[in-house]
C-alpha cells in the first residue's frame, strides 16, 4: 500500500528531511508513503488544482488560510467524531489553532493541525540598554510600553528603532492583525458576509498600526523588514519563528537577542492536515495523520527545518518548551492568539487587504503629514466595498 503525501517547503530540501519520519510510518504501518515538495510560492496554485480537477495526493499538509476556500469546493473529506476522538479530542490541541479546522457556519471538522506559525518580538538586548532600557519584560508589556521604548531608542539616536513589513506581502497582514484585533476589530463581520477592517474599531486598529510610522525606515518600501534588525540598524522586530536560526545573526550575537510576546492577541498559523474527497484510500490516510500529529515537530533552534511548533496543548510541559525562553514566548503565543477567519473567500480578502496596506504605506511615507483617518478611509472604504460586493451586500 502507498500514499502521496504533499508538503510546502521553503529554502533548501526540508521535504527530504521528513523521510525518517515517513520510514517510521512505513514500520509501523506497512504504508509507504511518497513526499511531493512544493515551494511555497506555487504551493496555492498546485493545491487548488487538486481540487478543482479532483487528482492529486492523498493527504495534503496545507496554509490554515485555505482551508475555508477548499472546504467550501468541497474539495476536502470531513473528520468524524469517531476520528477525532481517537486523535485525542479537540482539547488536545490549541484552541487558537484548532478553529482553522472549521468554517463558521457548521461543527464540522476539515482539518487536523499538524504545525503551528506566530508572531512576536525580537529585540537587541545591548540596544535598548544603550537606551536606558532596563527591563525587558516591562518594555513591552502594553502598546503604549511599546511606543514608549521605540521613543527611548530614537531619543539616544537610532533613527528607524522598528523593522516592521511594507511590502506587499503576506506578512504584513499578519502583522496588521494584532492592531487589528486588540482595538476590537476584525477582518470579517461575524456572519462572513460583509468585511469589517473599515468599521470604527478596525479603523482605530489600523491607525495605531500606521501611527508607527515614525519610527519605521522608509527604505522598507524597497527591502524585507529583516534585514534592518539583523544590521542592527532597527534593533526591535517583529517576525516568526526563523529568526533565531537566521545566517544573518553571528553566534557571537546570539546572547543579545532578546524575544517577547504581543501584550495581546496576535496572529497564529501554521500548517494542517487534510485528506483530499477524491482519494479511495482514506482509511490509510487517516492513519497518516494521526501518526503525523501524535509527532509534531518541535522548534530547535540548531536545526533550520523546525521553524514551526507543535500544536497540542501537551508541548506546553515538553522541556523543549519550558527550557528555552523562546521555546516558551512562541508557546505561550499559540495558546493565546488568533487565526484568520475560516472563509470561502479569505483568500481573495487577504491578497487584496496586503497590497492595500503596502499602497497606505507608501502614501504615508510619501505625505507623512496628512491626516490619517482620511488616508485610512481613501484606501479602505473603495476595497472594502468591492470585497462586500463579491461577499454578496
Amino acid at each position: 500500500m502507498e500514499l502521496d503525501f504533499s508538503v510546502m517547503e521553503g529554502e533548501g530540501e526540508e521535504a527530504e528531511q521528513l523521510l525518517p519520519l515517513m520510514e517510521a510510518f512505513e514500520k509501523q504501518s506497512h504504508i509507504h508513503v511518497n513526499i511531493i515538495p512544493l515551494p511555497w510560492e506555487k504551493a496555492w496554485s498546485e493545491v487548488a488544482k487538486y481540487g478543482i480537477y479532483g487528482h492529486g495526493p492523498d493527504v495534503s499538509a496545507i496554509g490554515a488560510s485555505w482551508i475555508g476556500s477548499l472546504a467550501s469546493m468541497q474539495a476536502l473529506r470531513p473528520f468524524t467524531p469517531a476520528q477525532i476522538q481517537a486523535l485525542g479530542g479537540a482539547n488536545a490541541f490549541f484552541e487558537s489553532i484548532w478553529q482553522a479546522g472549521l468554517l463558521r457556519d457548521g461543527p464540522t471538522i476539515w482539518a487536523i493541525p499538524w504545525v503551528g506559525d506566530v508572531r512576536v518580538i525580537y529585540y537587541w538586548k545591548d540596544a535598548l540598554k544603550k537606551a536606558g532600557v532596563k527591563d525587558f519584560d516591562a518594555a513591552f508589556k502594553t502598546d503604549s510600553a511599546l511606543v514608549e521604548t521605540l521613543e527611548k531608542l530614537k531619543e539616544k539616536g537610532v533613527k528607524y528603532p522598528l523593522a516592521i513589513n511594507t511590502l506587499p506581502i503576506y506578512l504584513a497582514v499578519h502583522e496588521a492583525a494584532y492592531w487589528v484585533w486588540n482595538a476590537g476589530g476584525d477582518f470579517v463581520s461575524p456572519d462572513g458576509k460583509r468585511v469589517a477592517f473599515n468599521e470604527p474599531r478596525g479603523l482605530e486598529g489600523f491607525k495605531n498600526y500606521f501611527s508607527l510610522l515614525p519610527y519605521i525606515n522608509p527604505q522598507s518600501m524597497k527591502n524585507v523588514s529583516g534585514g534592518f534588525f539583523y544590521e542592527e540598524s532597527s534593533p526591535v522586530h517583529i517576525a516568526g519563528l526563523w529568526v533565531p536560526s537566521s545566517k544573518n545573526i553571528t553566534a557571537e550575537r546570539k546572547d543579545q537577542l532578546g524575544v517577547a510576546r504581543f501584550p495581546g492577541m496576535a496572529y497564529v498559523g501554521g500548517s494542517a492536515l487534510v485528506i483530499w474527497q477524491y482519494t479511495s484510500r482514506f482509511t490509510e490516510a487517516f492513519e497518516l495523520i494521526r501518526f503525523l500529529s501524535s509527532k509534531p515537530l518541535v522548534y530547535n533552534q540548531k536545526d533550520p527545518r523546525y521553524k514551526q511548533l507543535p500544536t497540542r496543548r501537551e508541548s506546553l510541559d515538553a522541556p523543549e518548551t519550558q527550557n528555552n525562553v523562546f521555546n516558551r514566548i512562541y508557546m505561550q503565543t499559540l495558546q493565546s492568539g488568533k487565526t484568520f477567519p475560516t472563509l470561502r473567500l479569505w483568500g481573495l480578502i487577504e491578497e487584496k487587504l496586503l497590497v492595500e496596506i503596502a499602497n497606505i504605506w507608501a502614501d504615508l511615507f510619501d505625505n507623512p503629514d496628512q491626516d490619517l483617518d482620511a488616508c485610512l478611509h481613501k484606501h479602505l472604504d473603495p476595497l472594502a466595498k468591492r470585497l462586500n460586493m463579491i461577499l454578496g451586500n
